[in-house]
């Protein structure tokens, strides 16, 4: 899931031009989750608009458990169920990630659409309550080599081969509130008796694998992926 934190009131009214009727959006998935733009958020921030003085034309949020960013679910809660505030707006205050904000952009035809969030990783849902980081879409995964585990991720310095050497007791020196990811790796390795994978020699990262924007294109029989590493193709 992508974790998303609202933003500032105080920034948001700052998007708005003079006039300018506006139309809330959130996400009935990863923003309900954090409770950054599901749909008891998206009511509460027209109340809070309104009381700033910005017309808001009215409300909406994906069911729970369906995310904004299915490009078929945005188009059917803007263009279908909402259809009278959503030609009345001039644009769009999205409760959503990034994702979820191009979406309501490509739904209502390219549209003025505003940021309500900031999205700050893409993680685990570990409980109702605690969301962290464990991949950073990389598009070259390793943890095969580090008991499922990802150095990028959880090492501060995203180093491939092994502790920086200057962790203390298991912590970070970058952030002593946070383990040493190559102690975690350590640890794992050693749990499931795989700590002979320590010896291999991990090779420098691919990092036009991980060029901007990548898009992957899905058919009957086999996927097809773009990067500015070239295409790589999965299946038939």
């Amino acid at each position: 899931m992508h974790a998303t934190i609202q933003k500032p009131l105080e920034e948001i009214l700052r998007f708005f031009r003079e006039e300018e009727k506006v139309f809330v959006v959130g996400c009935g998935n990863c923003a309900e989750k954090c409770r950054s733009g599901g749909a008891e958020q998206a009511r509460e921030m027209k109340k809070r608009l309104e009381e700033k003085g910005i017309k808001v034309t009215g409300w909406a949020a994906t069911p729970s458990g369906s995310s904004l960013c299915k490009l078929s679910s945005a188009k059917k809660l803007l263009l279908e169920e909402h259809k009278q505030g959503v030609e009345q707006a001039d644009s769009f205050l999205v409760l959503a990630c990034g994702q979820g904000i191009h979406t309501v952009m490509d739904a209502t035809g390219g549209k003025l659409v505003h940021p309500g969030c900031d999205t700050i990783f893409g993680g685990e849902t570990v409980s109702e309550d605690f969301i962290t980081e464990y991949c950073s879409l990389c598009g070259e995964c390793i943890v095969e080599e580090t008991g499922g585990l990802c150095p990028l991720t959880l090492c501060s310095k995203g180093l491939l081969n092994g502790p920086c050497g200057g962790s203390k007791d298991g912590k970070c020196e970058v952030d002593k509130e946070k383990d040493c990811g190559w102690q975690l790796i350590y640890e794992r390795l050693k749990a499931i008796g795989k700590l002979d994978l320590l010896k291999s020699y991990k090779e420098p990262k691919n990092y036009a694998k991980w060029s901007k924007p990548r898009s992957l294109k899905l058919e009957e029989k086999k996927a097809t992926f773009k990067s500015l590493a070239g295409l790589r193709v999965v299946g038939e």
